[in-house]
């Protein structure tokens, strides 16, 4: 989209997908954060990992939204820079490295995350170590490796200005990075299909089961946007405009640790979406039936209404000998006024809600039953 110097920028599309990806990320943790409180009133370690991951990961969506407003998205002759175009840059370049960080780093918890929820299964004490060795040498310490180690001194590398510093070849940085994206890809691998595998031990319904597996599934979806990150951050090597042509990566870069975070909230969640779907789907099943009825006659709606009613006391006058009005299952009856015509010893036999029915057999049945004419 073009400023209004008629310059090609993206620095909108930097700020609007940063503000997206922040409420969706904000969105899921704060409604996995209530579920669980009203599950119980404290919150497990993965629980707190999320939380964790999730506000470290904002933070560096805000610094990139702020990333947007200096400079992010520009061609190098863009008037923006002008005037101190060499502090603009350099202080853009800061903040770059800062939300690379916080993005990478919060990765990094999500992920710690995951695997503490996933040790909840009954995986073998070989697999749980391994997860956790796995992430934290390859989520962890390389970046750590690659964001403190590769320049010294550290200023060096956002600041221009310096010269007298000391850095590793760039191919130790581009394989550091590519090591780090290929672990994402199997992390993710890992988590989708290890819970799926488990579920062929459990004994659980077929719903259940497919309703477990999609929800892992979805961690897919991470797996091919670390892909598509990989193959731009190949794209964007040697670039003449690193500002404009990175902003791709910006945005796929924010769009993983998103998608993680939702993804990574989506098991907890999963009765409260069931819930939901049926929700939506008694709604929507319900508003077809009364679209369906709507042009029917009233008169013959309440006609038929009373003929039913007056049927079914005309029956139970028969078996009873006596009007008893039915009671409308819409009335706001709770258990306790179903139950309270037993005694407290059989409250405490019955294992559900009962209903006793009194039938009154007339004389003329009477003697039916006893064989008398």
């Amino acid at each position: 989209m073009p400023d209004p110097n008629g310059l090609p920028t993206k620095n909108r599309e930097v700020i609007a997908v940063a503000i997206f990806m922040l409420f969706l990320s904000t969105f899921f943790t704060c409604w996995r954060v209530f579920v669980r409180f009203r599950v119980s009133s404290w919150m497990g370690p993965s629980d707190w990992l999320m939380v964790v991951g999730a506000a470290v990961s904002n933070a560096g969506m805000i610094v990139t939204i702020v990333c947007g407003f200096n400079g992010a998205g520009r061609l190098l002759e863009d008037p923006f820079w002008q005037p101190n175009a060499v502090d603009k840059m350099i202080y853009q370049n800061h903040l770059t490295f800062a939300s690379q960080l916080l993005n990478v780093y919060g990765m990094w918890v999500v992920k710690l995350s995951i695997c503490v929820y996933l040790l909840a299964l009954n995986f073998s004490r070989g697999y749980r170590r391994g997860t956790v060795v796995f992430v934290t040498v390859f989520n962890f310490i390389l970046p750590v490796i690659q964001h403190f180690g590769l320049c010294r001194p550290l200023a060096s590398r956002w600041d221009t200005r310096i010269i007298d510093k000391q850095c590793w070849p760039q191919t130790v940085r581009i394989s550091i990075a590519y090591t780090q994206a290929i672990s994402n890809i199997i992390t993710d691998l890992v988590y989708a299909t290890a819970p799926i595998a488990y579920l062929r031990t459990v004994q659980l319904n077929r719903r259940t089961q497919w309703s477990v597996r999609t929800v892992f599934l979805m961690s897919l979806l991470c797996t091919t946007i670390s892909a598509l990150k990989l193959w731009d951050f190949e794209r964007i090597q040697g670039v003449t405009e690193p500002y404009y042509e990175s902003v791709t990566l910006f945005i796929w870069s924010m769009t993983e640790v998103a998608i993680g975070i939702v993804v990574a909230n989506l098991p907890p969640l999963r009765k409260s979406f069931d819930g939901l779907f049926r929700h939506v789907s008694s709604t929507v099943t319900n508003k077809i039936s009364r679209t369906k009825n709507s042009g029917m006659n009233g008169f013959d709606l309440n006609l038929s209404n009373y003929n039913s009613h007056s049927h079914r006391q005309n029956t139970m006058e028969d078996i009873t000998g006596s009007a008893s009005r039915l009671r409308s299952t819409a009335d706001d009856q709770s258990d306790k006024a179903i139950l309270s015509g037993l005694e407290e010893g059989d409250r405490k036999d019955s294992e559900g809600i009962l209903r006793t029915t009194h039938i009154d057999v007339d004389r003329c049945s009477d003697k039916f039953m006893r064989g008398e004419s």
